[in-house]
């Protein structure tokens, strides 16, 4: 095992202030002095790795590297850091020329580790207590190297302050931090002319939104969402009703208990949609002016749809709360369903933490009393594969983080504002070669298709080049063992093409 320090200037980044001191990873006996401050902490053990993917009929070889930046440090020389894996393909190829993907979860507050066992070319299977890892052959490690970022308080990722304090723990900030993580990583491997493309889920969405004016001179080819938050300002009032009905009449009738006629889900969602974007919006925007007879027409068939009681939805006055739904769709089985997928329920029982907000509690998430999970078998495998040796554990999702969000932004723009969409507008027109893919899911709750879709379809994106890919799906299609492999295809796919136009020009 070796551990390397790496230093890379800083390019000119946005409104970004970096202080550069050294990192934070556990020194190895034999490690060297030195008396200039390290950009980036690398390790590894120059172990050399084999995965079988489905993607090509040789094995594909590679290294792992974990890396970690100092952001800035307090007076006593406590460190703010930000760190990721890195799988890099051992092969003969020019590095420039390679394209290197960089990803990322959401939350905020959650781990990169949900994209990383799904795309990496490790599996990551638990059995109760047991968990193992496995090649992966959906992994797109043969058409990009992989660099799976973890924001502050995520991951090994620290804050300075011992209460996980830090102005990277907010929109600005954690843009600042994962944006200069990407700059110092390609200087400090060497790949700065190398194609890149960036994935991010759900916040991350919005994360990558929001970050794309700071890519300065990077040659990005794409960018991938996977159930983007977009513009988190867009679902309020009438319009999120809007879209949530047609994922709540879906998710009804696969349980049986919708009055849509139709053969699949997606037939049922297209059904409850025309209705959501008609008579029912009308209906909403004539607000107190709707007559009596109208309202109760539209409330049946709402009821009809959903499920739910015809009283429960006049009560709710035209408009069910996402958590009311959830709670009430399968209130007959005494079945909570969840936010992030439909398809998953559970008993009801009093919550796992009272004190946390409803979608903390989602039977999805797998959270217990703490705020916190906890993932000592990711260490082991980051310390197997790098030699790393961390004793703080690896937070895989961190809602401390989330609730300590700062949502301001400093003064840059007159209006306060929730909708990434600008930046990414004008990003893809600056730069023509540079595509989207955009997944989403029918049984997502959380961020509906309809939502997405009316934000990728309202912001002037230049359309020829966006894609959106509707999944039967929750709010990780790559949690659906049957959607594992297309979901890999379609961004490995995604990858060769932009890979092979940029040839062809």
């Amino acid at each position: 095992m070796k551990i390397r320090w790496m230093t890379a200037p800083v390019r000119s980044l946005a409104a970004l202030s970096l202080v550069v001191v050294s990192a934070c990873a556990t020194a190895r006996p034999g490690q060297a002095e030195t008396s200039e401050p390290p950009a980036i902490t690398h390790v590894e053990n120059a172990g050399n790795y084999a995965v079988q993917d489905r993607f090509g009929e040789d094995p594909v070889s590679y290294g792992v590297h974990w890396d970690s930046l100092a952001l800035e440090a307090d007076e006593a020389g406590n460190e703010t850091t930000i760190s990721g894996t890195a799988y890099i393909r051992s092969c003969d190829c020019e590095p420039n020329m390679r394209p290197v993907m960089f990803l990322f979860n959401g939350g905020p507050g959650a781990s990169s580790s949900p994209l990383h066992f799904a795309l990496g070319p490790s599996r990551r299977n638990r059995q109760g207590e047991e968990t193992t890892f496995a090649d992966n052959q959906d992994t797109l490690l043969r058409v990009a190297d992989l660099v799976f970022v973890d924001p502050v308080e995520t991951g090994f990722s620290r804050s300075a302050s011992p209460d996980g304090e830090s102005r990277f723990l907010g929109v600005e900030g954690d843009v600042e931090a994962v944006a200069a993580f990407i700059d110092h990583w390609l200087e400090a491997h060497d790949r700065s002319g190398a194609p890149v493309f960036i994935t991010g889920q759900s916040y991350g969405g919005y994360r990558l939104a929001n970050m794309v004016p700071r890519l300065g001179e990077l040659d990005v080819r794409g960018l991938v969402m996977v159930s983007p938050a977009l513009d988190m300002g867009g679902s309020n009032g009438d319009a999120g009703h809007v879209f949530a009905l047609p994922t709540m009449a879906a998710t009804a009738w696969r349980f049986g208990k919708s009055s849509i006629d139709a053969e699949s889900e997606p037939e049922a969602w297209e059904n409850a949609r025309v209705f959501a974007e008609s008579d029912y919006l009308v209906a909403l925007q004539r607000g107190d002016f709707l007559e009596e007879a109208d309202k109760l027409t539209i409330a049946e068939k709402v009821a009809g749809m959903t499920g739910l009681p015809t009283a429960l939805v006049l009560e709710a006055d035209l408009r069910v709360g996402t958590q009311d739904f959830l709670e009430n769709v399968l209130a007959d089985e005494n079945q909570l369903v969840s936010r992030l997928n439909t398809a998953v329920t559970q008993e009801k029982r009093p919550p796992a933490n009272p004190d946390r907000p409803d979608g903390a509690n989602d039977p999805s998430l797998g959270l217990g009393r703490s705020n916190k999970i906890i993932s000592d078998d990711i260490g082991a495998y980051l310390e197997r594969l790098t030699g790393l040796t961390r004793d703080d554990g690896y937070r895989s999702l961190n809602l401390d983080a989330n609730f300590a969000w700062d949502w301001r932004r400093s003064g840059k723009r007159p209006v306060f504002s929730f909708d990434a969409t600008p930046s990414l507008a004008q990003f893809l027109e600056q730069n023509e070669d540079a595509r989207l893919l955009v997944f989403g899911g029918y049984r997502d709750l959380a961020v509906t298709i309809l939502e997405t879709q009316y934000a990728l379809s309202h912001a002037g994106l230049p359309q020829d080049r966006v894609k959106f890919e509707k999944m039967v799906s929750g709010h990780s299609p790559f949690d659906e063992e049957a959607l594992r492999a297309p979901f890999a295809e379609a961004i490995h796919d995604f990858i060769v093409t932009a890979q092979d136009q940029e040839e062809d020009q």
